[in-house]
């Protein structure tokens, strides 16, 4: 059962995780950006108790690190020169817009890892599979083949592993047996997919209007955060578009301006909207479990 964030109609959380998602590409601030990540950072360890984020923080932040690098040194915009790489001027211009980039990367790549934990395929497709039933099946295919490719291929190395495969130590002999698992991941995956295609059919998914058999009604107080999300996004994007959020890089640094105003005050407010609700939450089960 779904519980905090999870438990509003899928079409707030749907929204807010849309809103979230284009909000970095719309600033150009550091103070901006990283309050984007820090409640991305927030709401992944609220959702899962930070499982997830665990599992990819290594790969995010190895990504993050590319940027950060090789920005200052493929970009020689900028009028301050820190120091000279093979005869390359790196600038502090190219450093800090590296590291803007590397913060907007990783809030979106956040933002998305907390939307697979609260809008699951069945809250997308209750969404979506009434007005467009065959892009919307194309899209939960689409988003869940990544982690059933890899939950598959570590079944399969295990089956491997335990009919007595030994860890090879010549290169020719690595590549067969990799190539012997891909065949194999291939195989069984097309099979899979054959079958679903086919079940589906049977079933007659698409010739009509779709039902579903979890239902989300709209209630209260999802009215409530509907009409606070819309204002607050709403402004948050409107201001964006209006200027706010922005930083001048290039071609030298702008001067800091004051950052407190009514539209980065809005932001967070928008931000911190699920936070909110899975902390009440945590609180009130705290305050619960210590009564009996």
């Amino acid at each position: 059962m779904s519980s905090g964030f999870s438990s509003l109609h899928p079409a707030l959380t749907f929204t807010y995780f849309v809103v979230i998602i284009v909000l970095p590409m719309l600033f150009m601030h550091p103070v901006y950006l990283s309050s984007i990540l820090l409640a991305t950072v927030i709401l992944n360890i609220l959702l899962d108790k930070g499982e997830g984020l665990l599992k990819n923080i290594k790969f995010y932040l190895l990504m993050a690190g590319v940027i950060m690098v090789f920005n200052p040194l493929f970009n020689q915009q900028g009028s301050t020169t820190l120091f000279y790489f093979r005869d390359r001027p790196v600038t502090l211009e190219a450093s800090l817009y590296g590291v803007l980039f590397a913060l907007l990367m990783l809030s979106i790549l956040l933002a998305f890892l907390a939307y697979t934990r609260v809008v699951t395929a069945n809250r997308f497709l209750f969404l979506f599979a009434s007005a467009a039933p065959k892009t919307a099946f194309n899209i939960t295919v689409v988003l869940r083949f990544i982690p059933l490719m890899k939950r598959r291929l570590q079944e399969i190395t295990s089956v491997q592993q335990a009919i007595g495969g030994k860890p090879s130590k010549s290169t020719s002999q690595k590549a067969r047996e990799g190539m012997e698992i891909l065949n194999i991941l291939v195989t069984w995956s097309l099979e899979a997919a054959l079958q679903t295609a086919i079940s589906m059919r049977a079933r007659g998914y698409g010739l009509g209007k779709r039902s579903s058999a979890v239902i989300y009604p709209f209630e209260n107080r999802d009215f409530y955060w509907l009409v606070f999300l819309c204002l607050t996004g709403g402004a948050s994007m409107l201001g964006a578009f209006l200027g706010h959020g922005q930083y001048q890089v290039y071609p030298s640094l702008g001067s800091f301006g004051p950052v407190i105003s009514w539209h980065y005050l809005t932001v967070l407010l928008f931000l911190a909207t699920p936070i909110y609700i899975e902390g009440k939450e945590l609180l009130q089960w705290h305050f619960i479990r210590s009564k009996i």
